[in-house]
């Protein structure tokens, strides 16, 4: 228990943006519903007048007050007293098991300045893309269907021979979670040090397939934003169910990267957005999937 609460920790300072932030309590009673606008992640910056026409325009921030208030159904995020919606139009409702999320996603609305920021809302989308899209079972169906391709040529089972400075990255950061992941649903993982032979077993992806099925529909948005940022199926499993922190799970993911770097050097700041961008995106998912 302590280990999952510091890396939920973790990945709270991966996920919120370095601004402070004061919010205040909302209040109970019904409040005139506002369905906030659907480009949450438009550009940061204002159209220019060339070539702005057939752009998305960017979102002015047009609220002055962000609350949280707490309904029968769950939290509630107030930017003015009015609760936010989702693209398709449905109230945003956090789990009462949840206030942490709750304020978490309303410090991403007062973080906000003159305009909205690029990106600027994972909290919020995954909330969203739970509520409109993963509620759904034919879509949920999809998403695992999807989701578990990538556990077929999973990077994590690819463990090389050569250089020396890949295997020994792949060893620390890869080979923890193969064998937690094999303990844990009792399965058999392969591993092996040629990519095109890489494949994993019917009963191996079926299991897995079960345990995915029973996540909530926060939880699954926050697997399927995880596996899709790392590029493995392992990773973002390790990472939604709390095995291991933000960190580790970025550094799995950039294992090969980081083999390159040490052999041939980076350039200054080349990497530093794409870094901060995926420790960002995992920390949110690691976020929304604690108590989901």
């Amino acid at each position: 228990m302590f280990r999952e609460r510091s890396h939920v920790l973790g990945a709270v300072m991966q996920c919120m943006p370095l601004t402070q932030f004061t919010l205040r309590a909302g209040a109970k009673q019904p409040l005139r519903s506002l369905r906030t606008c659907t480009a949450w992640e438009a550009a940061a910056q204002p159209p220019t007048d060339t070539a702005s026409k057939h752009k998305t325009p960017a979102i002015r921030r047009f609220w002055r007050n962000v609350s949280v208030a707490e309904q029968q159904s769950g939290y509630q995020i107030l930017l003015d007293k009015r609760p936010i919606k989702t693209p398709d139009g449905h109230l945003i409702s956090i789990a009462m098991q949840q206030p942490a999320l709750a304020w978490l996603v309303a410090g991403e609305w007062e973080s906000q300045k003159e305009f909205l920021g690029p990106h600027s809302l994972p909290l919020t989308s995954l909330v969203s893309r739970a509520i409109d899209g993963l509620s759904n079972p034919s879509t949920r169906t999809d998403v695992i269907s999807k989701l578990l391709k990538y556990f077929q040529t999973d990077s994590v089972c690819l463990h090389d021979e050569y250089p020396q400075a890949l295997v020994e990255l792949q060893q620390r950061h890869y080979t923890p979670i193969v064998d937690w992941a094999r303990s844990k649903y009792s399965i058999d993982i392969a591993t092996t040090s040629n990519m095109f032979a890489l494949r994993q077993s019917a009963e191996a992806t079926e299991k897995l397939r079960q345990a995915v099925a029973d996540f909530s529909p926060l939880k699954l948005a926050a697997l399927e934003r995880a596996v899709m940022t790392a590029k493995s199926f392992l990773i973002g499993l390790a990472l939604v169910e709390l095995h291991i922190p933000v960190e580790d799970a970025a550094l799995a993911a950039q294992a090969e990267a980081n083999a390159q770097t040490q052999l041939w050097g980076e350039l200054e700041n080349a990497h530093d957005l794409d870094n901060a961008a995926m420790r960002q995106i995992l920390g949110a998912s690691a976020c929304a999937a604690a108590g989901a």
